[in-house]
């Protein structure tokens, strides 16, 4: 009798292992659901942000370097595009309007405009908009890195090649769905991490705080030879 229990309770290790792992995808796939669902609802972002940079591969002088500020995002509203706009306590800004993307470095006193692709921008970076599908561009799994902070950390490994990362880490509020940490992961190892603080989720700033015809020091000068 006893070895007929002993060959049951084996026989049944394996249904529950696979019953235990089902329970964890499903998990899985509640959170990620969630943090989808958080972000699509909300019409903007306030936040305080911290930016450090890891180094990976060649020395760079951006290897140790940290830096804070405040991150403002304001959602597409009918046919306009996404606003985002980065002020780094040093003085240097990042503005998102649509499809340009204007940089303002303090030192040269020189605004940089690009052109973006909002086709092209990962969902790594639009679903804070309520753009894009995360389970759908992404391969997403728990990470067994601890360094990441509190929280539930995941891997998002893309699931087409990118030429501007390998991967990326987010640590969420599991209750909320709230990313309190991104890490931008490039292919050579060097790390971007951002820790968004005293975030305030579904403030709307108001469109003139993304003007770039007036937010810009009147003397800087600008260059967009880049725009095509």
């Amino acid at each position: 009798m006893r070895t007929i229990l002993l060959a049951s309770l084996l026989l049944s290790l394996p249904g529950l292992a696979a019953a235990e792992e089902a329970a964890k995808d499903s998990d899985l796939s509640a959170l990620v659901a969630k943090i989808q669902t958080f972000y699509e609802k909300a019409d903007g972002m306030d936040a305080r942000f911290s930016q450090s940079y890891r180094q990976g591969g060649m020395p760079s002088r951006l290897g140790g370097a940290t830096a804070q500020g405040r991150i403002r995002i304001r959602k597409p509203q009918g046919d306009s595009g996404p606003r985002m706009r980065w002020d780094y306590d040093d003085g240097r800004m990042i503005l998102v309007v649509g499809d340009l993307s204007y940089t303002y470095d303090p030192d040269t006193k020189q605004i940089t405009l690009y052109r973006l692709d909002q086709r092209t921008l990962s969902a790594a970076v639009t679903f804070l908009w309520g753009k894009g599908n995360l389970a759908d561009d992404f391969e997403i799994t728990r990470s067994s890195r601890k360094d990441l902070g509190a929280g539930v950390a995941l891997d998002l490994v893309p699931r087409k090649a990118s030429q501007g990362f390998s991967k990326v880490h987010l640590v969420v509020d599991e209750s909320t769905g709230l990313v309190r940490r991104s890490v931008v992961v490039q292919a050579d190892g060097s790390e971007n991490h951002i820790s968004f603080l005293d975030a305030k989720v579904g403030a709307v700033a108001p469109l003139a705080e993304f003007d770039p015809n007036s937010i810009f020091p009147e003397d800087a000068v600008r260059v967009d030879t880049q725009v095509r």
